[in-house]
C-alpha cells in the first residue's frame, strides 16, 4: 500500500498514526496537494490528502474512510468499535473531527492575510468554535477512558495541530484535565513519530 500524505496535515497524520498502531507496511509519500499531481488526482479527484492506494491499484480517500478501512481489514473494528454500541462516543468523534476542520479553516484564513482578504468574522468564528469545542471535550471527560482508540488518536491530532499552527489559542485554560492527558500521551511512539513539523 502507498499513502499520499503531508506531515503538517492533521488528516494525514490520523492515518499515519493508525498505520503505526496497527504495525502496517505502508509507503508514505510526502505530497503537496496544491501541486495537483497526476498521481493524487488519479486517486482522488478532489485533490486532497490523504489518499491510500491499495495493492490492487484502487484508491481510498478521506482520513476517516481510510482509517475505517484499515481498522476493519486489519483490526476487526477495535479502533472504531460498534457504532450502535455508544452513540455518545460517535458524537464525540464527530466533535473532534469538526474541531480539526475548524483549526484547518482558521489556518487557511490566516494564509489569506498575504492576499489582503483575511476575514475577521471567519477568523473569530473558527477561534470561538475551537474554544467552545475544547470546553465541551473537557466537560465530557475526553481522553479519560485510558484507551487508545480512534477518538484518542484524532484528539492528539487536533491538539498538536492547534499547538503547531495556533500557539496563541489558550485552550489549556479551558481544558486542564485534557491538557494533562495530552501531555502524558503525546510522547508515545505512534504520536512522537508523526508529530507535525
Amino acid at each position: 500500500m502507498k499513502l499520499l500524505c503531508s506531515a503538517p496535515s492533521p488528516y494525514s497524520r490520523l492515518v499515519r498514526i493508525v498505520v503505526r498502531y496497527l504495525d502496517l507496511k505502508v509507503e508514505e509519500i510526502g505530497t503537496n496537494p496544491f501541486d495537483n499531481s497526476d498521481e493524487l488526482l488519479s486517486g482522488n479527484p478532489l485533490g486532497q490528502i490523504p489518499c491510500l492506494f491499495l495493492s490492487d491499484g484502487a484508491a481510498l480517500y478521506d482520513s476517516e474512510v481510510i482509517s475505517r478501512y484499515l481498522d476493519v481489514t486489519y483490526a476487526k473494528g477495535q479502533l472504531f468499535g460498534d457504532p450502535a454500541a455508544d452513540w455518545q462516543a460517535q458524537c464525540q468523534f464527530s466533535l473532534i473531527k469538526g474541531l480539526i476542520d475548524s483549526a484547518v479553516k482558521l489556518r487557511q484564513e490566516q494564509m489569506r492575510e498575504d492576499e489582503g482578504v483575511r476575514s475577521p468574522f471567519w477568523t473569530a468564528r473558527f477561534e470561538q468554535a475551537l474554544l467552545r469545542g475544547f470546553r465541551e471535550l473537557e466537560r465530557q471527560g475526553a481522553g479519560s477512558s485510558g484507551r487508545i482508540d480512534i477518538r484518542a488518536m484524532a484528539l492528539v491530532c487536533l491538539i498538536e495541530y492547534v499547538e503547531f499552527r495556533h500557539p496563541s489559542l489558550e485552550w489549556r485554560n479551558l481544558a486542564p484535565a485534557l491538557a494533562l492527558w495530552f501531555d502524558d500521551i503525546r510522547e508515545l511512539p505512534i504520536f512522537a513519530e508523526t508529530r507535525p513539523n
